[in-house]
């Protein structure tokens, strides 16, 4: 009974958001929110076991950017732990926006020497996000970043940008 509910309010919500003029013309709000409507096949969010697994295992987490001129690796606890922590469990991303055509970093968890986990990170264009690929490079898992995720980042492309000034 309660579906039945929730069907008659999402239809009453369509049914009133489509009596505006047709007449209209598109903004470019409209526009741009067309653009960058997510696409592809529906990716699922990150597991929980597979974060305890991460956080319970991961010795160290290497990064290669693309639009960097350097690579990035941490193994010390405490940093393995907050760069898992990066990842947004309460968010997942669903589908990847249009307008997140590349990512600007592969991110690789590493139990011992081993990669487990190979992630895509996606942090300029407004993408905020990641997203775990498989050996083929086909996504598995996506979620946000959480906003000490996204300020991690930002810091590093700060600090970039000033070592290429020099």
């Amino acid at each position: 009974m309660s579906n039945f509910i929730k069907l008659l309010i999402l239809a009453f919500i369509i049914q009133t958001g489509c009596k505006q003029d047709n007449a209209k013309s598109l903004s470019t709000k409209d526009v741009v929110t067309k653009t960058n409507e997510p696409t592809g096949p529906e990716i699922p969010g990150v597991p929980q076991d597979v974060m305890v697994k991460m956080l319970n295992e991961c010795t160290s987490v290497d990064y290669i950017f693309h639009v960097l001129p350097f690579s990035l690796s941490q193994d010390e606890d405490p940093s393995v732990d907050q760069n898992i922590g990066f990842i947004d469990i309460n968010r997942p991303l669903g589908r990847i926006p249009s307008n997140c055509k590349k990512a600007d970093a592969r991110k690789f968890f590493k139990i011992k020497s081993d990669v487990v986990y190979d992630v895509d990170v996606y942090v300029t264009n407004n993408c905020k996000f990641y997203v775990f690929v498989d050996k083929n490079n086909k996504p598995i898992f996506a979620n946000y970043m959480t906003q000490a995720g996204i300020n991690f980042y930002d810091n590093i492309f700060k600090q970039a940008s000033g070592m290429s000034q020099q």
